[in-house]
């Protein structure tokens, strides 16, 4: 079976996202009472959703039976649950180093100050041309053709809708975190990622992961070292990852994780492929 295995990122989190599952014991009893219990507000804290959704993704992965995939790649977060599924990182590691994340994400910029918007019709380049002029506002995600991400201070971010709008923008939607990530307001969280990326033991992976920054593959431990602290200042190129697995030859994908939302994307991309999902929700 040749296939490629994906894995979501921060903002699929919702409570009662462990039930029925095989947590690791790294995640810690606070953070399993939210992810069982909630309150919705409190696991959406980076802090918190960052780890649950990594823990939810592998125990699913674990209870699939699947075999390992020709290819492996995650959306932003997703990227650590890929290496984990690789073989790259160990779980308790790959929790303990997203817990630092998601702390130095966090302290980057005044909460409730940052964020991410879908902006949904609209190509890249009209995107790209309504943030021109805008102070604090970047590209983070290119999802698909017509769904792009913007991340940045929130008060740029309103600025920019009546230009996103009046360019033929169909909807924008506020996503689910409470940080900007992908742009360069977290240029002193991805210094300590990289400081902290030293004490972590990275092997070779047992089959190729596709890095978000560069829709290419890495199994040199010490350059995925720096293409997981580029991340965090850097778009995530998620049209070029899928094209790229469907130039290799790969026409099936499949979606671990609490709830879909790449699949929906891999089909807008590549409307010929095979697209299954396996979530909780």
């Amino acid at each position: 079976m040749s296939y490629c295995l994906m894995f979501p990122g921060q903002g699929t989190q919702f409570p009662g996202m462990g039930k029925g599952l095989n947590l690791d014991d790294a995640i810690g009893p606070e953070l399993l009472a939210l992810m069982m219990n909630g309150p919705g507000g409190k696991l959406d804290r980076t802090i918190n959703a960052q780890p649950a959704v990594l823990a939810s993704s592998i125990a699913l992965w674990d209870a699939s039976d699947l075999p390992l995939p020709d290819i492996v790649m995650g959306h932003s977060l997703g990227e650590y649950t890929a290496l984990v599924a690789a073989g790259a990182i160990s779980l308790k590691d790959a929790i303990s180093l997203v817990k630092s994340r998601a702390s130095f994400m966090e302290e980057a910029q005044p909460r409730h100050t940052t964020g991410m918007a879908a902006v949904i019709g609209l190509p890249l380049n009209k995107v790209e041309e309504a943030i021109l002029d805008a102070d604090d506002v970047w590209v983070a995600n290119i999802n698909c053709r017509d769904q792009v991400v913007i991340s940045g201070k929130l008060s740029s971010i309103d600025k920019t809708i009546p230009k996103l709008k009046s360019l033929g923008a169909r909807r924008i939607t506020q996503l689910k975190v409470s940080i900007a990530s992908h742009c360069p307001l977290m240029e002193v969280a991805a210094a300590k990622l990289t400081d902290r990326l030293k004490s972590i033991d990275i092997k070779k992976p047992g089959c190729p992961v596709i890095f978000n920054t560069t829709a290419r593959p890495e199994a040199d431990p010490d350059k995925i070292r720096q293409l997981l602290a580029r991340q965090l200042v850097a778009p995530v190129r998620w049209e070029a990852c899928v094209k790229g697995v469907v130039f290799m030859g790969i026409n099936e994908f499949i979606e671990i994780g609490p709830k879909s939302v790449l699949a929906p994307l891999v089909k807008k991309i590549a409307k010929d492929v095979n697209v299954k999902v396996k979530t909780l929700k």
